[in-house]
């Protein structure tokens, strides 16, 4: 896959604020990451009482997490059902805003074409198995 392919057109939303923020389609991501100024440029970051750090492919890279942010998602113009909840890092790299990472990839069932990333099925379905 070439990295042109990673990148998503994505509109996050709460409440009345959106933002089109640049998203990394990240299938080594074990945890979908905002960055904090997207986060608070929403007004959605809720704090974490115990912030955590998760581990990155750099080597001696870590994410410091401080909160989390549920938001509405618009993911290559289709609205996900039930939105999103992504971990807050106030270290995310710069240019990166936003990574969706494997869990949302597997429970939104996308698949990467040569257009780039996109959902298998339109309308998108849950299951609980």
């Amino acid at each position: 896959m070439k990295p042109e392919h990673a990148f998503a057109d994505v509109e996050l939303i709460y409440e009345d604020k959106s933002v089109r923020p640049k998203a990394i389609v990240d299938t080594g991501a074990g945890k979908s990451v905002i960055s904090m100024k997207l986060a608070k440029g929403l007004e959605a970051f809720v704090p974490l009482r115990e912030p955590y750090e998760l581990r990155t492919a750099n080597e001696g890279g870590r994410l410091k997490i401080v909160g989390r942010c549920m938001v509405d998602v618009v993911f290559q113009g289709v609205k996900v059902p039930g939105g999103a909840v992504f971990e807050v890092a106030e270290n995310l790299r710069r240019g990166v805003e936003l990574v969706i990472g494997r869990p949302e990839i597997d429970s939104w069932d996308i698949i990467f074409t040569s257009e780039g990333p996109k959902f298998k099925k339109v309308p998108i379905e849950f299951e609980v198995i």
